[in-house]
Order: structure tokens, then sequence, then C-alpha cells
């Protein structure tokens, strides 16, 4: 005869090894801050923009996904602020053996880019954060507006932000925040 405890033990120990199971868009609004607990971070941004969590992908859990959208904030109603995207390394495509790391991810985006009457002053360069993230960065603008790519690796995943502003220090601000993205535990 099977024990009711027994199998109510082995339901509950399977129930919560379900609910623990992480996936990369694990995230959450806390305060002024978009905590991601799969990760391990927390993103605070500039003040001027209004947050919101991406809703997970259907597929966000399944094996074979690479790109996960994270967290979104924009200034107001205008097309300008920052999107932060995770990109699972070394995942093969179509057309490409996958990035391996944020430089090569940099240097990719860096080398689709046309100079001309929209995109403009095309810059990379190599930054480490007070918390000894190594971030790759490139800037640029579009129709006249700065635009600024920073990827982070984490794990086997790079954090990539997306920023886009109406001005320079508006531009600053958002690098700033990205730059000041830390390791929580």
């Amino acid at each position: 005869m099977t024990n009711p405890k027994a199998l109510f033990a082995l339901g509950a120990a399977l129930i919560c090894g379900v609910a623990q199971a992480q996936a990369p868009t694990d995230g959450h609004i806390a305060g002024r801050a978009y905590i991601n607990t799969y990760f391990h971070v927390a993103y605070t941004w500039p003040a001027a923009l209004k947050p919101k969590v991406e809703p997970a992908p259907s597929g966000a859990k399944d094996p074979h996904a690479y790109a996960f959208p994270l967290f979104t904030a924009s200034l107001a109603d205008q097309p300008y602020g920052v999107v932060v995207v995770a990109e699972k390394l070394n995942v093969a495509g179509p057309h490409s053996t996958g990035i391996q790391n944020s430089g090569q991810f940099i240097d990719k985006i860096k080398n689709s880019l046309r100079p001309g009457p929209l995109i403009a002053n095309i810059s990379s360069a190599h930054k480490t954060s007070a918390q000894g993230l190594v971030f790759d960065e490139l800037d640029y603008t579009q129709n006249g507006k700065p635009s600024s790519l920073l990827a982070t690796q984490i794990d086997q995943y790079l954090i990539v932000f997306k920023c886009s502003a109406q001005s320079a220090s508006e531009m600053a601000s958002m690098q700033r925040s990205a730059l000041a993205l830390r390791r929580i535990k």
C-alpha cells in the first residue's frame, strides 16, 4: 500500500524542482532597479526614463533560443531609451558560427553599419566598470541623434544595452547607467 504522506512529499519535491528552474528572462522591477535573478544582476535606469519589463517570449525556456529581451525603459512617449537583451554565446545560426565574446559582437555590428547621411561618427571603445565588468561599446549617430551599444559577458551570455537618445547629455546618462550594472547574490 502506498503511503499518502510519501506521495505528497514526492509531489511537493517535484513541484519545487520545477518552480526553481530558471530562464534568462527571470527579471522584475524592484523600486528603481531591474533585478534579474538568472544572471544575478541589478540595473538602475536613468530617472528620466519610464521602465517596462519585457514579457517573456513563449520560447523563453526553449533550449534552442539564443536571444532574450529583458528590459526596456523609454523617454515618455518618445522613441528614445534603453533596451536590454541577453544573447547566448556560441550559438550557430544560418549565417554565423555564433558570437564568442562582446568584442566580436560589437565588431560584427560595427562592420554592418554603413557610414553616410543616416549613420555617422562610428567609434568603439573597451571599458571596465567600477565593479570590474568589462564592456565593449559602439557609439554612432543615427539621423543626427546619438546611439550606443554596450555589451558585457555574464557566464555564457552577453548582456547588451541598446541606447538611443535625443542629446549627448541623455546618452551620457544612459551609458553611465549601463556601466553601473552590478552583480548581486
